[in-house]
């Protein structure tokens, strides 16, 4: 797993400096946009880890509302394929959900977000160091964090976010902390 952890870390650290190029080639302009007055928001985050142990990919499109130029909430969809295999055994799940969020623009791109979501949550059932079946559950997790936008023309940005899952439980599919690449645009 630390495997797939560097590998999302590498990614996420590539991602930060194309990001932060922007400001050196553009200067400070692009920094100061504010988002315009479109109220609606789409868009979501992805993330990807593959190892010789296995793989973890995450889709979670976003549908959001302006309730103010900085302030934005709204519902979030998630689906998440895990697999995971060694010398013992082999498992592999599908896992759904969804939640709200809410993120308030602090300062020139850099937010603060808060999210509670409700994930259908496949684990392995072992018994001998065997996977004897698979158990669907229901977990839920309420993360805390932040991140930076990078706005592009005003009504569309990508983003980079840390959050920490303050539910954290053994059945927990997350790993504290956790990182977020997205993007949004407004109509």
């Amino acid at each position: 797993m630390s495997t797939v952890f560097s590998s999302c870390l590498k990614l996420i650290l590539f991602l930060f400096i194309v990001i932060s190029c922007g400001f050196t080639t553009k200067g400070q302009q692009v920094a100061t946009v504010e988002p315009k007055e479109s109220k609606l928001v789409f868009g979501g985050d992805f993330g990807m880890g593959f190892s010789s142990y296995g793989s973890n990919i995450l889709i979670s499109p976003t549908i959001g509302y302006r309730i103010t130029p900085r302030w934005e909430a709204g519902t979030r969809l998630t689906y998440n394929y895990y697999s995971y295999k060694d010398n013992f055994f082999k498992f592999s799940s599908n896992n759904y959900g969804g939640g709200l969020y809410t993120s308030y623009v602090i300062f020139q791109g850099l937010f603060a977000h808060l999210e509670n979501e409700l994930l259908s949550y496949q684990r392995a059932i072992i018994q001998s160091s065997v996977v004897t079946g698979k158990e669907r559950i229901l977990v839920h997790s309420v993360f805390v964090g932040g991140g930076y936008r990078q706005y592009f023309g005003g009504n569309s940005y990508a983003s980079i976010m840390i959050l920490y899952n303050l539910n954290e439980t053994l059945d927990s599919p997350y790993e504290n902390p956790m990182f977020r690449i997205g993007f949004g645009f407004g109509l």
